[in-house]
């Protein structure tokens, strides 16, 4: 059973009018691969697909608009990179999905503000925050060097190593940008590198 279709309805014309098409259609690619990751990850799959449908209702506002939506939801601010529109766009489309959209479900509203890495640790690692991470990275707007193999990897079921591999590769990306790494992120990595005692090798792209 998928989410009511009334409702998704309602979600779809809400994002046709704040999102650029590239964004609504990635919005739209993330939710079907949250159905599917659904199946594997034993997620239920109205909640997988909503959470993916409405991760990044914020994504887009103006940097002005999300640190005013910040105020308004009284936001607090463990780290200063929280206030980074890269970071701030995910509680904050949590915050709009609830206001806006009236989603109550506290797990998909723990997975749309963790799926940045930044939010709070409320069901940061549960399987539907883990799974909307992945399917962030796997519905894209434009394919990326090592995609293959992390959706290899996470359709595989093999979600600790998915999740390593993506810390990995996030910590890399938001280095090159010159994009402060949440601290969120750096625990993730070293925990699971740790855990897995995996090689330099595991992080090669193909």
């Amino acid at each position: 059973m998928v989410f009511d279709k009334t409702v998704q309805e309602a979600h779809i014309t809400f994002l046709e009018k704040t999102l650029s098409p590239e964004r609504y259609h990635h919005s739209l690619g993330v939710m079907q691969v949250m159905l599917e990751l659904s199946s594997i990850y034993s997620l239920k799959p109205e909640q997988a697909m909503m959470a993916g449908l409405l991760h990044d209702t914020a994504k887009e506002l103006r940097h002005e608009q999300q640190l005013e939506l910040a105020e308004e939801a009284k936001l607090e601010f463990v780290e200063p990179c929280e206030k980074l529109p890269i970071y701030l766009h995910a509680p904050i489309g949590a915050y709009l999905a609830a206001r806006d959209l009236g989603v109550t479900d506290p797990l998909v509203l723990d997975a749309i503000a963790a799926h940045s890495f930044s939010a709070g640790m409320n069901n940061f690692n549960a399987p539907l925050s883990q799974c909307l991470r992945f399917a962030d990275l796997l519905a894209p707007i434009s394919e990326w060097p090592g995609m293959k193999k992390f959706k290899n990897v996470v359709y595989s079921g093999s979600a600790e190593e998915a999740h390593l591999l993506q810390c990995g590769w996030l910590m890399e990306f938001f280095q090159e940008k010159q994009v402060p790494i949440h601290p969120n992120l750096v625990r993730e990595y070293e925990t699971l590198s740790k855990k897995l005692g995996v090689s330099k090798d595991f992080f090669v792209r193909w």
